[in-house]
């Protein structure tokens, strides 16, 4: 019977019954899930009670596809006797095709005239006349649906009573700005892992090699020797160039924006006066105090008591803060600080309590890093200048030809410090060896005759201050610029441009220039050097007029 026509029959009207129920299951779903849709829109659109972006004509594309999902999942097959009942109900053949379904089940009498009588009766019918599929009015109904959803989306107006929005869309731009606050924090210490260490390791590297250099010079070597400290003196010039372009400038201490008591602000000074020496432990330990009790409080569950020690906290970084932004005034130090002050405020927002508190734990150990950063290159920078002062006094031994390696060795000199002490020592001697001895008739007498003192013998010069003399007291008249007298005034008017101004433009470039050429040579202390050559760069180049 698989391939009869009563077979085909019944099979081509089980799919369409199958269809069918598809088609209703699909309409019923659609129609519900919009209704669901639509009161979400509303309550959304007219009272704010739910996020606005969640319903858009983009989202609403997903009202069928969740549709079409449970329908096919509430789909089942319907029995074939259900099949062959619906085909006699069609076709009024008063329940011959039932019969004809059921009748391989049981022997009977009458079994193949049944048989032959539907056999006769299916070829004679069609499935798609019997059971037509009629999908319009549920299609309406489906586009009638969607169109009433989007027609709500475009035109419904956005309302908010209870400025459930407002907040919303508050919480919404503080989570950006922490997921910004966060990537910046993590940049910053990747760039620290990658160029924090660079300048530090130049330094080390020029130091060894100065020592190196002042354990080897030779005193018989002057020219020699004059060639590589200044060698050595212009590689540690642009080094300290370096080093204090980095340090942070032109920091004041206002003591009216200062918080705290007088003790607290005491000992903030005490601990960033230690730091500019190089010292950054102290700082850093009171950083990471605070740190790890913020990290306590964020454990704890909500509540008042958590609210008001954070808020302890947060004031006694800020206090940190702001003095360090006063008194210290380092770029990477005050952004890391403000950031986990930002980031401890938006803890405040339940909804972004652990992430904030999370960020602002990762800031201040950002803040740690640069601390240790700073104190680093204070360091850098002392060290820098002890090695210039002790290049110029080594410049003076060897002029001298007191310069020898072996005595540096002797003294097992490690570091600046050592060497300073060393060098200032062999000055001092040389002072003394100036001192000679005179013999007069009328006594004996000490004084200083250069280093090869001579003896001699004479009467003692008198003078009387009360004696006149020709003697005039004049200055003599020395050129303090770099040019020459470039005009002068003879009668009123507004002198000519033109030739003057160009001299008075040359001379003082030339000025500048002679500026920068003493500081490269050391003959202007280091700590001095951004002072000066700030006030030179500060002249202008136009007289005025």
């Amino acid at each position: 019977m698989k391939n009869s026509a009563i077979a085909r029959l019944l099979r081509s009207a089980d799919s369409r019954l199958r269809l069918a129920s598809l088609g209703k299951n699909f309409r019923i779903a659609v129609l519900t899930l919009a209704g669901i849709v639509l009161i979400a829109l509303l309550c959304s659109r007219l009272l704010a009670l739910l996020p606005n972006h969640w319903l858009t004509p983009l989202t609403l594309l997903s009202v069928p596809a969740f549709a079409l999902a449970a329908s096919l999942a509430f789909l089942r097959r319907p029995a074939p006797a259900h099949v062959a009942r619906a085909v006699d109900a069609r076709a009024g053949t008063k329940e011959l095709f039932l019969t004809a379904a059921l009748i391989e089940q049981s022997p009977g009498e009458f079994r193949g005239i049944v048989l032959d009588q539907a056999e006769e009766r299916a070829g004679q019918l069609s499935a798609s006349q019997l059971l037509p599929l009629r999908w319009m009015p549920g299609a309406r109904d489906v586009l009638l649906a969607f169109a009433a959803l989007y027609a709500a989306v475009l035109w419904l107006p956005q309302l908010d009573p209870f400025k459930m929005d407002a907040k919303r869309q508050e919480v919404s731009k503080q989570e950006q700005r922490l997921a910004e606050t966060k990537k910046i924090t993590a940049l910053r210490k990747e760039e620290l892992k990658e160029k924090g260490t660079a300048l530090s390791e130049q330094v080390e590297q020029a130091l060894a090699k100065l020592d190196k250099t002042l354990k080897e010079v030779k005193p018989g070597e002057r020219e020699l020797n004059a060639k590589k400290l200044n060698e050595q003196a212009q590689d540690f010039s642009e080094l300290w160039k370096k080093i204090n372009a980095s340090l942070p400038k032109e920091v004041l201490e206002k003591a009216a924006q200062q918080f705290g008591d007088a003790q607290q602000r005491q000992e903030m000074k005490d601990l960033i006066n230690k730091l500019k020496k190089g010292d950054s432990e102290g700082l850093k330990q009171a950083m990471e105090k605070l740190r790890q009790e913020m990290q306590k409080i964020a454990q704890q569950p909500e509540g008042a008591d958590k609210r008001e020690q954070l808020e302890k906290i947060a004031k006694q970084l800020g206090q940190m803060a702001s003095q360090m932004r006063e008194q210290l005034g380092d770029k990477g130090v005050n952004e890391a600080l403000q950031r986990a002050l930002e980031q401890m405020d938006m803890s405040k927002l339940k909804d972004l309590a652990k992430d904030a508190l999370d960020g602002a734990n990762e800031s201040m150990k950002l803040g740690e890093d640069e601390l240790k950063r700073l104190g680093e290159m204070f360091k850098d920078a002392q060290n820098l200048e002890d090695a210039l002062k002790n290049l110029a006094a080594a410049k003076q031994l060897n002029d001298k030809g007191q310069l020898d390696g072996d005595k540096a060795q002797q003294a097992n000199a490690k570091s600046q410090q050592d060497y300073e002490k060393l060098y200032k020592d062999l000055l001092a001697q040389m002072g003394e060896k100036g001192e000679g001895e005179g013999q007069g008739q009328q006594g004996n007498g000490n004084g200083k005759a250069g280093q090869n003192p001579g003896i001699g013998k004479g009467g003692t010069v008198g003078e009387d201050d009360t004696a006149k003399s020709d003697f005039k007291k004049e200055k003599d008249k020395v050129q303090l610029g770099a040019g020459k007298l470039l005009m002068e005034w003879k009668e009123e008017g507004v002198g000519e441009t033109g030739q003057k101004s160009g001299d008075y433009q040359q001379a003082v470039r030339a000025v500048k220039q002679g500026v920068s050429e003493a500081i490269r040579n050391e003959q202007v202390p280091p700590g001095y050097h951004g002072a000066i050559q700030k006030y030179f760069d500060r002249l202008p180049e136009k007289s005025a007029k």
